[in-house]
């Protein structure tokens, strides 16, 4: 069964696709399915689209977009949002980046992890206008990323090479868009419940390696855990549980890698009760044991 990431790649003529990321430039003829039938439901995938001429028309959440170079010209897709239906016009062109769940979540097991709150791009609204001088930004990054396609017969090095240009693409998106948002503030209760995911998310930055639990962060923001639960699932396609056990497992391997500590002074450093503790939660979490993971990377 096709994953919805290699769906959404089936749907566009030339591109290129490898470790989990996709990029390409668009056209009028991209996003229609070989058979005739009709728009696939897409979700649980990264992606931004980048809008150069003409006009691209996207329903997101059964809420209609329309997108040109100069209203909405960059769109945004989370993991949770449904993408119900892309029609590009006859003078469309454009640019897309798109990163699957695979690779997103290796990036966080990464040997620099970068935080979840980055990765998944809390701020972003599903399409907002971005000033000529910051589109001319996301149009060198998208350079650099096809200046370091692999192709099939890269190696390694030229793989890894090709992940991080694009991870540095999706990154400074976020940068750029963020950085906008906070100049103009976000309005309404969507807003509100951006900020508040944000600061949960700066707050598990600050103290995952003491505090475990959905309850404590809640206690902190002052609502609910089901609601701080409601807001992450919004947002992330996560549960609130799975990014503070994300953020965990991100400083677990950062300590796992460094031999100057033992499995069980990391357990203590990590406020597990015991190493067994410790190596529960991280085989759950990773299908293999601290040990494990610590030989594979000598």
């Amino acid at each position: 069964m096709m994953s919805d990431f290699e769906i959404l790649a089936s749907l566009i003529k030339e591109k290129t696709v490898d470790c989990g990321v996709l990029v390409a430039d668009l056209h009028p003829a991209d996003f229609y399915a070989e058979d005739g039938g009709r728009f696939p439901e897409l979700s649980d995938i990264v992606f931004h689209i980048a809008v150069l001429s003409g006009q691209l028309d996207i329903t997101v959440d059964d809420r209609e977009y329309h997108c040109s170079a100069l209203e909405n010209n960059l769109v945004d897709i989370k993991p949770l949002n449904k993408v119900s239906s892309i029609r590009p016009g006859d003078g469309f062109s454009g640019r897309i980046l798109a990163l699957s769940r695979p690779f997103i979540e290796s990036v966080l097991r990464g040997r620099k992890p970068i935080r979840a709150r980055d990765i998944l791009a809390m701020k972003i609204g599903t399409a907002v206008t971005l000033p000529d001088a910051d589109m001319q930004r996301v149009e060198e990054h998208f350079r650099v990323v096809y200046e370091n396609c692999s192709g099939a017969d890269g190696s390694r090095l030229d793989q890894a090479i090709f992940c991080y240009a694009a991870l540095l693409l999706h990154l400074n998106i976020i940068r750029i868009v963020s950085s906008m948002l906070q100049v103009e503030s976000i309005q309404g209760v969507s807003g509100n419940a951006a900020r508040i995911l944000d600061r949960f998310l700066c707050l598990v930055d600050e103290n995952v390696a003491v505090e475990h639990e959905v309850g404590f962060y809640a206690a902190k923001l002052g609502i609910t855990p089901h609601y701080l639960t409601m807001i992450s699932n919004r947002f992330t396609g996560c549960s609130a549980g799975r990014l503070i056990a994300d953020s965990l497992m991100s400083k677990a391997y950062a300590l796992l890698r460094n031999t100057d500590y033992t499995i069980l002074e990391i357990a203590e450093r990590l406020h597990f009760s015991d190493r067994s503790s410790f190596g529960k939660f991280f085989r759950k979490h990773s299908s293999t044991t601290p040990a494990a993971y610590r030989r594979s990377i000598m």
